[in-house]
């Protein structure tokens, strides 16, 4: 992709807060939903 930077500024994750802020995102299976199938006539 050009003119997007090949290197990541340091300067951004100086202190905890800012790691935070421009970190990339996390999942855990803790967040993750079980999904639930509803078929009509089933039981």
């Amino acid at each position: 992709m050009p003119g997007y930077p090949a290197a990541r500024p340091r300067r951004l994750r100086r202190t905890p807060a800012m790691r935070r802020l421009v970190a990339e995102t996390t999942l855990a299976p803790s967040q993750l939903v079980l999904p639930m199938f509803v078929a009509e006539g089933a039981t």
